[in-house]
């Protein structure tokens, strides 16, 4: 994709401070000060994430539950089930260029030189003084645009049940067919063939399923059709690839969120430390050591807090327990010191 910078301006611009690195250091602390009242919104995020990471729902564990039937073989009217099967077509879609297909999405794009425009900061020192900018740059890039774009289902029915496909959650491997067009007329380019194109050149996208494709799909039967649920899924992946994409997805979201919540209980901490460590960066090598040292220690603090926390909210029922047991301990203790403190007493007398 090609591209050149056509203008570049500086559209904001504004003094930081003095360059003087003493004077930074002041500047450093002030902030760090303003740094304390944002820390606790920064550890209330992160718990909040932390308790949705082991509470958000996992349509996997629906899908999983469910037996994989044969599509011809299903004769319930209710309830949620997880069938495959060869699809029977009763209206065909007509897809631009191709005829009738079960699904097909297209676009009809050119390719053209488009303005895009990026935003960058730059901080300069001039005459003492530390600037920050905002330079916005703008760029030609030449790229395919889309200028037509649409999906569309066939009516299709899998064993009895009619498919309602709105709404539903689409993983779908698609076939793929390009053409080029030339005065209104198009031209399919061979699979594999890579064409280079020039400015105003046009070509139409299409990605469709055949009309003989085999679907699974997940949701709940209604009568004779299927157009929602619990979880609503049309696939042509198999059960096993199915699952495996889901759990791979839901358990690469949740370290995502455990990941994001040790983050922001770490700069939270170190926030909180900030005026004590930026009073300390005025001494050069104890504040580097100092910095250093804060930042291991908040992240094994950050690191423990998110793992009691996930077994405190997993298992909060056995913390439940444990504590009452132990408040229920600690009493039966005073109360037996208490009682053998008497019988001394009373053995004195």
């Amino acid at each position: 994709m090609a591209e050149r910078v056509i203008s570049e301006r500086v559209v904001s611009r504004r003094v930081v401070g003095s360059a003087n690195p003493i004077l930074k250091k002041f500047r450093n602390f002030k902030g760090s000060i303003t740094g304390v009242c944002v820390a606790p919104i920064l550890m209330i995020i992160a718990l909040g994430l932390l308790f949705y990471s082991e509470k958000f729902e996992r349509s996997s564990i629906t899908v999983e539950s469910l037996s994989l039937e044969k599509a011809t073989e299903v004769t319930a009217d209710s309830g949620m089930h997880k069938m495959q099967g060869k699809v029977e077509v009763t209206a065909p879609a007509e897809a631009p260029e191709m005829g009738d297909v079960l699904y097909y999405t297209y676009k009809k794009q050119q390719y053209e030189e488009v303005e895009e425009t990026e935003t960058e900061t730059v901080t300069k020192v001039e005459n003492g003084q530390e600037i920050e900018e905002q330079v916005e740059r703008v760029k030609l890039v030449e790229k395919w645009v889309d200028k037509e774009s649409e999906s569309n289902w066939g009516e299709f029915k899998l064993g009895k049940y009619t498919i309602k496909p709105s709404g539903a959650n689409l993983r779908l491997d698609l076939n793929k067919k390009e053409y080029t067009e030339d005065f209104g007329m198009y031209e399919e380019v061979p699979a594999g063939r890579t064409v280079e194109p020039d400015i105003g050149d046009r070509r139409l996208v299409v990605e469709y399923l055949d009309l003989d494709t085999e679907l699974l799909v997940v949701g709940e039967i209604s009568g004779s059709t299927v157009s929602g649920g619990e979880v609503f899924i049309i696939t042509t992946k198999g059960d096993s690839e199915l699952l495996s994409d889901m759990k791979g997805e839901e358990t690469a979201m949740y370290w995502i969120m455990k990941g994001g919540s040790w983050l922001l209980l770490t700069l939270g901490m170190l926030m909180i430390l900030g005026p004590i460590l930026s009073l300390l960066d005025f001494i050069p090598i104890a504040g580097q050591a100092a910095n250093c040292a804060a930042s291991i220690v908040a992240g094994i603090i950050a690191a423990v807090i998110v793992l009691m926390g996930t077994i405190i909210i997993k298992f909060w029922y056995v913390c439940i327990a444990l504590a009452v047991l132990g408040v229920v301990g600690l009493v039966a203790l005073l109360v037996f010191l208490v009682a053998k403190k008497g019988g001394k007493e009373e053995e004195k007398k």
